[in-house]
């Protein structure tokens, strides 16, 4: 991009820019964006938009619209609105103080995400849940929040057990038994991306339980069960709600490479894990072996013109 002429590196040599051309690209492509009021060397802030813009080079490679300015309506494909879109407008900030780096939206649920590091500063889990929750941000939804950071689980895990802070805000893992809502734990890898696919399935949770018990299923009765069996799926990584079933004995269902993390968590208590391989999963819910499907249609822009085709 920068040989073409469509990026340019700053003048502290610290951050990479956007050229008029490339500009002019990103708009013949409808998609309109400001430039930055100045350039950025290497601090808090900038880290933060290279975490975020990770997320989308992720999302994006699932076929997410990482594009998006304002919250999509309902009947939009999935999309990931970055929180830096959110902030852009002057006296205009519903998110507040809040740490999250984005919504991750689909038809029925609209996920808080939080890119968390070796260094972090913990969360306030009464604010986050007051900011992801409101009605501008989900659109009607319902609210959840998803944690990830590294290609590594337990990484992630690790990450949210601790602060490197003074402040009052609790350490991730503590602050997320407080978020009461969903949670989710994943990596930013290829086994990651086959997660959040298995887990936007709708009724997952209850598909599997049938496929493991058939004609013995039974729905659950209590809400941390997924069965009547004391059964859960935890493909979702919802560590509150694991905890909470291991408190009455649980037999829980996990992706294969999910099991030594949760065994860690969980050391002690009355829960037992079975693994399922990823492609198990994926067949029980009817999804394709292959994650992505390569795109064999050329680039067109707003007016009908073609700007390139995919490789």
């Amino acid at each position: 991009m920068t040989a073409a002429g469509q990026l340019r590196i700053s003048r502290n040599a610290q951050s990479v820019r956007i050229t008029e051309s490339g500009k002019h690209t990103l708009d013949t492509l409808g998609l309109h964006f400001d430039y930055d009021s100045k350039s950025r060397g290497m601090g808090n802030y900038l880290i933060r938009r290279l975490n975020t813009a990770n997320l989308m080079l992720f999302f994006f490679g699932g076929k997410t619209d990482v594009f998006c300015s304002s919250v999509p309506d309902r009947n939009s494909p999935l999309s990931f609105l970055p929180s830096f879109a959110l902030r852009r407008e002057k006296n205009k900030n519903p998110l507040g103080t809040a740490r999250f780096n984005g919504m991750l939206y689909t038809k029925n649920t609209a996920r808080a995400v939080y890119y968390i590091t070796e260094e972090n500063d913990g969360l306030y889990p009464e604010a986050e849940r007051n900011t992801f929750t409101m009605n501008i941000l989900t659109g009607g939804r319902k609210s959840a929040a998803a944690f990830t950071g590294d290609k590594s689980l337990e990484k992630i895990i690790e990450y949210s057990a601790r602060k490197t802070t003074n402040s009052r805000a609790l350490p991730v893992l503590n602050a997320v038994r407080r978020l009461d809502c969903p949670v989710t734990f994943f990596p930013l890898s290829q086994a990651g991306a086959r997660q959040m696919r298995i887990i936007s399935v709708r009724d997952h949770r209850r598909i599997i339980a049938e496929s493991i018990l058939k004609a013995k299923y039974k729905p659950p009765e209590k809400n941390y069960y997924d069965t009547e069996e004391k059964i859960l799926i935890g493909i979702d990584m919802d560590i509150p709600r694991m905890e909470t079933a291991a408190e009455y004995g649980v037999h829980i269902f996990l992706l294969d490479w999910q099991v030594n993390a949760v065994k860690e968590i969980l050391r002690g208590k009355r829960a037992v894990l079975h693994p399922l391989t990823t492609e198990t999963a994926e067949e029980i819910l009817r999804l394709p072996s292959e994650l992505y499907v390569k795109e064999t249609k050329p680039y067109i822009t707003e007016k009908g013109e073609f700007l390139s085709a995919p490789v």
